[in-house]
């Protein structure tokens, strides 16, 4: 299998991760999204972030909750427990890994509010009945087991938030508008399965680097990321991330072990440039995030190609709906622009 090793964390290609899920060899661009089990994955990791939204929990447990749903479903295609179940285990399981511990039985009673609390009424946890809650609890513990085996009992973790943050303040980009916008970004990239492809270092730059072009007039795109939107297939890995985990600093053993900066970083980042490879980051692996992560906003933009199952998807909030829409009109404004030339 063509996996990829930085700091004896491991990291999988997209061929990797598709020869996995089918063994029809080539996929198309948007195939691995509409797999059956990236479709299920992604009702776990709704769960998971609307649960976790609603138990308060950070950005980084809900993002390790949700890698932990894709991972299962990478590793065990056949999922022999439900798309909830397994979104309540791996939250359970993440909220022990990022030491923000909540009891079993509140997560449970949020989750089963998540589906019978009809939209406009109160959410009361503390009224769901200790039987609802007791009844449920065999079949999350158990998938948190199906989780623990799929994840072979390896906790280590690191995040990219704090990084993000790190490079936005580097690049003094606004708050309020690109800062903001990457931020989104890196949000709906836990839906999809790059979290398993790149380390933490290649998502923060990938969506700063989006949201940055984003707010350029079309003629001013970088080109290697124009020039990214309209490859035919997506390439494999080009660097293995040693680099950009050496840049971090030596010790990747902590849960902001990637948020740690080069003691000799850059004061500023030429955003009209490759700024990520100051920081070990090869362009190719920023150039297959952007890619992938367009094609998934573009699914739920383009009508023509999204399925019923993705107009569902959509309508449950994944992804960002304004951001769908803002990049799929900012895709066709670079075809528009290619052709033009």
């Amino acid at each position: 299998m063509s996996m990829v090793s930085s700091s004896r964390r491991t990291f999988m290609t997209r061929k990797a991760i598709e020869s996995r899920l089918s063994s029809s060899g080539e996929t198309d661009r948007t195939e691995l999204l509409a797999h059956p089990s990236m479709v299920s994955a992604t009702k776990s990791c709704i769960l998971a972030k609307e649960v976790g939204r609603s138990l308060g929990f950070p950005a980084r447990t809900i993002a390790t909750a949700q890698l932990l749903v894709h991972r299962v479903h990478i590793f065990q295609p056949i999922v022999s427990v439900s798309s909830s179940d397994l979104g309540a285990a791996c939250l359970l399981v993440a909220a022990k890994m990022e030491e923000t511990i909540k009891r079993v039985r509140d997560i449970l009673a949020h989750t089963y509010l998540l589906f019978a609390t009809p939209v406009g009424t109160a959410f009361e946890p503390h009224a769901v009945p200790a039987s609802v809650t007791d009844k449920m609890r065999h079949s999350v513990l158990t998938a948190e087991q199906t989780v623990l085996d799929a994840i072979g009992f390896d906790f280590r973790t690191a995040h990219p938030h704090l990084l993000f943050v790190k490079l936005a303040q580097m690049a003094g980009v606004p708050q309020d508008t690109t800062a903001r916008t990457g931020w989104l970004i890196l949000a709906d990239a836990f839906f999809t399965t790059l979290p398993v492809q790149y380390p933490a270092v290649v998502l923060a730059a990938g969506s700063l680097c989006l949201a940055w072009n984003l707010d350029l007039d079309v003629k001013d795109t970088v080109p290697c990321i124009r020039k990214a939107l309209f490859a035919q297939q997506s390439q494999g890995r080009r660097s293995n991330g040693r680099d950009a985990w050496r840049s971090l600093g030596r010790a990747h053993n902590g849960r902001n072990a990637d948020a740690r900066m080069p003691r000799e970083r850059p004061t500023a980042l030429d955003m009209a440039g490759e700024w990520w490879t100051e920081f070990g980051v090869a362009t190719a692996d920023v150039q297959s995030f952007v890619r992938q992560i367009v094609d998934f906003y573009v699914l739920f933009f383009n009508t023509t190609v999204a399925s019923a199952e993705h107009m569902e998807r959509h309508q449950n909030g994944l992804p960002n709906k304004d951001m769908s829409q803002r990049i799929g009109q900012w895709r066709i404004k670079q075809s528009e622009f290619l052709n033009s030339g």
